[in-house]
């Protein structure tokens, strides 16, 4: 007895304990935000260092929070930062006596979404750099992608016992036929679009002929695009450094300098005395280094016009009614276009897509909204990592759409998909029986296949779907049905790819749209830009202040621990999807 007790209370405490965690995070969370942090200062001869620190999002995020400090004590928080800060910080640090030079060094541990979103930043690292501000960049390990990025420097480093990565890309699809095979589950399909590959792995063990030539023409688009950057910047032929990722040429440190992929070979107490150098300091400990997180902390708006370009985020999944953080609610996003389109001082907008897609039912609602939009004021569409399938059919009603080169977009067509569980439920003794009013009452449920009639059924609602979805886009693009349904089918295409069929207007980012935004309404100087977000609840709009940008940068200081709310927004927005017609392109990544 006296045994059973002590278990009883052992467990007992640990139940409280695990009670009471999440309570003392959020304690810490509020005291650490509130408590007494130096403003950040700015001085003369200061360095920008970008080392991705912090998460970098299209739309705004609350913090994420990593548990792993807290064994340690350490209780780290990573910063979350938007694309729109990332260009207003840019942009003022050009302008800024004080910052002498900016550091790339991507030690930190944050996360850039997409290929997209890093074409961006390079592009304001390049505007940056047409300041006359110089750039360096030192990694002990660089990625295909971070090496692009840091390419732009103006001088490259590495450790020398560091690793360089230079192989070219590729795009995996995992399969799950025979894993459901093996459990008796069995999938229906309708779809239409020879290329509407996001049902395969449901249905084969491999890519179809038209998938694999669709994603294999993605890949070297984004791959050449790389290559080009990557060329242009360190003064080499694209055929030359091409071959070297096929030769797996630059094998090591010494192979990325003698063959002029780096500068050189440094440690990074020898690149702290280069940019000591270059900050007009006699020691690197002389020299003020601010992080793009606490650059942004003091910027001070400059611009009070009353006439607006607004910002409405269409960043995630897309699932009928009510969104949430990186999921894109028809409902939601709907009122979001509606205000803006109400509000007489916004005089344009520009609709940010970050989707795949997904639901086309909430992608009509939405549609609506933004047709109803543009015959009011100027919108312009800004295309970011995906903008597919659903994704680029709430971008139609655009006049004018920006994407990045490496974007992917396209994807015009639609599919549905109903598993059939009962048989696997009889293998292991669970039958189902059902009474219904007719033949077709219980037609999709999970517990039996659909009959060749419901199958045609669906296959009408797939058509009716997919008709609307290419009469939109024909109108918006003022093409015939007959040249979109050539380019559609399903098929995904890369931001360069898409300008030359006329999927795009012309290439540029977030910045380069709310200025056409700007032109378009005719403003001038005379604007300001506002973003047009959900309405908060009361608990949401407390967090949100107590985690404003000021108060974040105390909370990396003093450190809070945390759970990364991305793999929980993931799983929600596939529960909550629902069953219906989906509008949905196969690719969440382009492994590079």
């Amino acid at each position: 007895m006296k045994g059973f007790f002590k278990t009883f209370f052992a467990a007992l405490l640990a139940m409280v304990v695990v009670s009471l965690l999440p309570l003392l995070i959020f304690i810490g969370i509020i005291s650490s935000s509130l408590s007494s942090s130096e403003p950040v200062v700015v001085e003369e001869g200061s360095v920008l260092v970008v080392d991705l620190a912090e998460n970098i999002f299209d739309s705004p995020r609350m913090p994420t929070f990593d548990l792993s400090g807290l064994s340690s004590g350490t209780m780290e928080m990573v910063q979350n930062l938007t694309m729109l800060q990332l260009i207003e910080a840019l942009d003022a640090a050009a302008a800024d006596p004080k910052i002498k030079a900016l550091y790339l060094n991507f030690c930190g541990g944050g996360t850039i979404e997409g290929t997209t979103q890093m074409e961006e930043l390079r592009n304001l690292l390049l505007e940056f750099k047409a300041s006359g501000k110089p750039i360096v960049a030192y990694n002990e390990v660089y990625s295909q992608g971070s090496y692009w990025l840091c390419s732009v420097a103006d001088e490259v480093y590495i450790n020398p016992e560091g690793s360089f990565d230079w192989r070219g890309l590729a795009s995996q699809v995992m399969f799950y036929k025979g894993l459901l095979d093996k459990a008796d589950l069995d999938v229906q399909i309708v779809r239409h679009g020879t290329y509407k590959s996001a049902v395969e792995p449901y249905i084969t063990t491999k890519m179809s002929p038209a998938n694999r030539h669709q994603t294999e023409t993605m890949v070297n688009s984004m791959w050449d695009v790389i290559v080009n950057d990557v060329a242009l910047a360190r003064n080499l032929s694209p055929h030359y450094v091409g071959v070297a990722a096929s030769a797996l040429s630059v094998d090591s440190p010494e192979a990325a300098e003698r063959l002029g992929f780096v500068n050189g070979l440094l440690y990074e107490d020898q690149v702290e005395s280069r940019l000591a150098e270059l900050a007009g300091k006699e020691k690197f400990e002389d020299v003020n280094t601010v992080t793009l997180g606490e650059y942004i902390t003091t910027l001070v708006p400059t611009k009070i016009a009353r006439n607006k370009v607004a910002i409405v985020y269409a960043d995630g999944e897309i699932v009928d009614g009510v969104g949430a953080e990186g999921i894109i609610g028809g409902a939601t996003t709907a009122d979001q276009i509606r205000r803006a389109a109400e509000d007489d001082d916004v005089k344009a907008v520009v609709l940010r897509v970050n989707s795949p897609g997904g639901s086309a039912l909430a992608s009509e609602v939405m549609w609506r909204e933004l047709s109803l939009l543009a015959e009011q004021k100027p919108l312009v569409v800004s295309m970011s990592n995906y903008a597919a399938s659903g994704g680029y059919y709430i971008s139609s009603p655009a006049a004018t759409i920006l994407s990045g080169r490496t974007t992917l977009t396209g994807s015009i067509g639609v599919f549905g998909m109903i598993l059939s569980a009962g048989e696997a439920l009889e293998n292991i003794g669970i039958t189902v029986d059902v009474a219904k009013s007719g033949p077709h009452g219980d037609m999709g449920s999970m517990f039996r296949k659909l009959t060749p009639s419901e199958l045609g059924f669906m296959q009408k609602s797939v058509e009716d779907v997919y008709g609307t979805f290419v009469s939109h886009v024909a109108e918006g693009r003022e093409m015939t049905p007959e040249a979109v349904d050539n380019i559609g089918q399903g098929r995904v295409w890369c931001g360069v790819d898409a300008k030359n069929i006329g999927l795009v207007d012309d290439f540029g980012g977030l910045k380069e749209a709310l200025a056409l935004a700007a032109e378009k309404a005719e403003l001038g100087e005379g604007y300001r830009i506002v973003e047009i977000l959900e309405e908060e609840d009361e608990f949401t709009a407390l967090m949100n202040s107590l985690l404003s940008a000021s108060s974040r940068t105390a909370l990396r200081e003093a450190g809070v621990a945390g759970v990364t709310l991305g793999r929980y927004n993931a799983l929600r927005s596939i529960v909550e999807s629902g069953s219906g017609v989906k509008a949905r392109m196969p690719y969440d990544i382009v492994i590079y």
